[in-house]
């Protein structure tokens, strides 16, 4: 085998250093993004779960420091059916009522849900058909089925299935 017949063997050793390079620095980008990437991950993870607390129960909602009356002079007194009506109109609104307590569908030590047949005025008895669900967070003991309420709550939105106002109570006063 004579002189031009053997291929170039600097020329190979080149070429495979040249891919031995690319293959590192590509490595090292990919180390450098996944420990990027993991770092902000884990930041945003931290952050979620600074206010959870642990176990199935939804996260308590702060005492709050406006007494009833004080509520009630913040809010606004909108009929039953202009609230079900004009729903995304008054989404986010606080908003009073009286009713009659239906049915309690869930409570827990600091949470109940209860569906409330409302007054369509300032009547002590009669309560029309026209239900609300409200949600209370931080729930004092002592609420039961056929109590009269006054609360102040905040419009949530309509339930799909019920199509029936839902509302997150601020404050409430058993009767």
């Amino acid at each position: 085998m004579g002189p031009e017949q053997q291929p170039e063997t600097g020329s190979i050793q080149k070429a495979s250093w040249g891919k031995a390079i690319a293959l590192s620095v590509g490595l090292i980008a990919l180390l450098a993004f996944g420990t990027y990437f993991n770092y902000t991950q884990g930041k945003l993870r931290d952050s979620s779960t600074d206010g959870a607390s642990s176990g199935d129960e939804p996260p308590a909602t702060p005492v709050p420091t406006l007494t009833f009356t004080e509520w009630r002079s913040e809010a606004e007194t909108i009929s039953y059916s202009t609230l079900l009506s004009e729903a995304d109109q008054n989404e986010g609104k606080t908003v009073y009522f009286r009713g009659q307590v239906g049915h309690i569908a869930s409570a827990t030590e600091n949470y109940i849900e209860m569906w409330v047949y409302v007054a369509l005025d300032d009547r002590t008895e009669g309560w029309g058909e026209d239900q609300v669900v409200l949600h209370y967070r931080d729930f004092p003991a002592g609420v039961n089925v056929e109590d009269i309420i006054s609360f102040v709550a905040v419009m949530d939105g309509v339930d799909s299935v019920h199509h029936v106002p839902e509302l997150t109570v601020k404050a409430l006063e058993v009767e």
